[in-house]
């Protein structure tokens, strides 16, 4: 764990002018961050401020991924004194057996004591939920929900539960031995989700977050805007504005290239052409409440590319699968999470 967190700031310092922009946010992720030992973690978190900072103070957003059991009163103070001013925890659900289906090591007493704790701290928080899970009904769902919001996080994200080839949980569907949710008691559960979040005052920005007035998350607006970013350690995502690179994914391989001798960067390398950044922008702007800016998307696509989103974007329009509103257009919420098969009529291939 020491030597993965020497080499992610090593790999900073070589990678940092590939961003020519000051960083506003850094977002410790890809897993549970807070398993590694205090000593190793803490110093590290202030290392990455102090190097992040070094050309500018303005730092808008600091977050951690933590996990239930890794919230102490002590332990938030040690976050926030090494830098941290964000937590994103992964409750997932309050029913224990709920939670044994996903592999989830945490139970939902401890997921409530967390949630007390980061609630009395006054620290700004994001809690995760996920619906759709084996067993769950719309009743219960609303329970988890009112139970979440009791507390007022400042942001939370909920998400239907994905079965991923490669996991246990998919193999244990493939098997029999779990039931996938169908779509109409999914469907349902959305209603629920925008119908509670909206009465507990939430604004849903994003297909699967909700913020309270002003604590939409400033790093994950970025993806969505495409602002460039630079993604550190294993399996790491990066992009520039005009070219994408992923680290590599085997650790041992990551390690030798970033702490050898001499030290070299491996990529994947994908550059972006004009039809890709401009689909890129079509599908992440298209989840979100503000939507497609018709201006932004003639901007980095121009206007021959425009051309052949308007029509299939007037086709959607005609479906009612989308609004158009002063040069932008969105889709419509309660149409949020049939999104991808909407976005799959509107990307550009001038080839058809």
């Amino acid at each position: 764990m020491r030597r993965y967190c020497v080499a992610v700031l090593a790999e900073f310092k070589s990678r940092r002018h590939e961003i020519n922009e000051n960083f506003e946010t850094v977002y410790i992720g890809g897993g549970t961050p807070t398993v590694i030992p205090d000593d190793i973690l803490l110093p590290f978190i202030s290392s990455v401020k102090a190097l992040v900072t070094s050309d500018s103070n303005h730092l808008r957003e600091f977050t951690i991924e933590a996990n239930p059991e890794d919230i102490t009163p002590a332990y938030i103070n040690n976050l926030k004194e090494a830098g941290i001013d964000r937590i994103s925890i992964g409750i997932q659900s309050f029913d224990s057996r709920q939670l044994h289906y996903i592999s989830r090591k945490h139970d939902a007493e401890t997921s409530l004591g967390a949630l007390k704790i980061l609630h009395d701290s006054g620290v700004n928080y994001s809690a995760d939920l996920i619906y759709g899970l084996p067993g769950q009904s719309i009743k219960d769902w609303q329970k988890q929900l009112e139970t979440l919001l009791s507390f007022t996080p400042p942001h939370f994200s909920a998400y239907l539960l994905s079965y991923e080839p490669g996991t246990k949980l998919y193999v244990r569907r493939e098997k029999g031995l779990v039931n996938e949710t169908d779509e109409e008691t999914a469907s349902r559960m959305y209603q629920v989700l925008t119908e509670i979040a909206s009465k507990y005052g939430y604004h849903h920005y994003e297909i699967s977050n909700f913020a309270l007035p002003g604590h939409e998350a400033v790093h994950n607006s970025s993806y969505w805007n495409l602002t460039p970013y630079l993604g550190l350690g294993c399996s790491a995502h990066s992009f520039d504005g005009s070219m994408r690179r992923i680290n590599p994914l085997n650790l041992r391989q990551y390690l030798t290239s970033i702490l050898g001798d001499p030290p070299h960067t491996v990529f994947i390398t994908e550059p972006e052409t004009i039809v890709n950044k401009l689909n890129d922008y079509i599908i992440t702007s298209l989840r979100t409440s503000s939507g497609l800016s018709l201006s932004q998307a003639e901007t980095i696509g121009g206007s021959d590319l425009k051309s052949y989103l308007i029509a299939n974007l007037s086709k959607e329009i005609a479906k009612d699968n989308l609004i158009e509103t002063d040069g932008r257009v969105r889709i419509p919420e309660n149409l949020w999470l049939t999104a991808d098969s909407i976005l799959r009529e509107v990307i550009v291939d001038p080839t058809e």
